[in-house]
């Protein structure tokens, strides 16, 4: 299992790493929008030098035809580091792009997929994650779990080295959902995540043990013992 931050914000970055267990950070056009007007790859730059070489950076190509696609991705490339990931929308000229892009040994994360059969191109393009869009599927009456639980099984009985990477949520139970139907991985924004760690009930077992303990031994820690 991997999770990765769904942001571009260099602060939750620097707090996601801090405290969760991050493995990667993926981007997009409408995450890089949230920014401003920033200097786009200085930005990733910092994006980089923060996450270290050990986590995946995942960076979104703009272009819409597989010419324009593969030559961004190549720029990519050339500033941010080759094993950054290149994210390409699975359509027909995204495919083209993924095909060539993944015979020269590039890392894909193929993303906006909405359907098992986008999955499958894909994943036999050499696409290396499936960005499945979760909560964009349920607002279109799309069963979301069945196509992670499908991609899911083709891809372990096919041995690839391809991973559903679980995307686009809103609430806890999407993810939790996403995991247990097979997705390998999922992205998710910094703020969702304290939400995790953030409910009443926690706080309130946490009081309860101090209260506990404070009854017993008054203010001393273990570190008095």
């Amino acid at each position: 299992m991997e999770l990765m931050l769904d942001t571009a914000n260099l602060e939750e970055i620097r707090k996601g790493l801090e405290t969760y267990p991050i493995d990667g950070v993926t981007s997009n056009p409408s995450i890089i929008k949230a920014e401003g007007k920033i200097d786009f790859f200085a930005h990733m730059h910092q994006i980089r030098d923060l996450i270290g070489e050990e986590r995946s950076l995942h960076v979104q190509v703009v272009a819409h035809d597989a010419e324009h696609i593969i030559a961004e991705a190549e720029k990519i490339l050339s500033i941010l580091g080759r094993n950054t990931f290149i994210k390409i929308p699975v359509t027909e000229e995204g495919l083209k792009a993924i095909k060539i892009l993944a015979s020269r040994q590039v890392n894909i994360t193929a993303t906006a997929i909405y359907t098992t059969m986008q999955g499958i191109l894909a994943m036999l393009s050499g696409a290396r994650y499936l960005a499945v869009y979760y909560n964009r599927m349920l607002n279109i009456d799309i069963d979301a779990a069945k196509v992670i639980k499908e991609l899911s099984s083709l891809l372990w009985a096919n041995s690839t080295n391809c991973q559903v990477l679980a995307a686009s949520f809103k609430n806890l139970s999407e993810i939790t959902t996403s995991y247990a139907s097979g997705a390998s991985c999922c992205t998710v924004p910094y703020s969702l995540l304290q939400t995790g760690l953030h409910m009443p009930s926690i706080t309130r077992a946490v009081h309860d043990f101090s209260e506990n303990w404070e009854e017993i031994y008054g203010s001393r820690t273990l570190l008095d013992f």
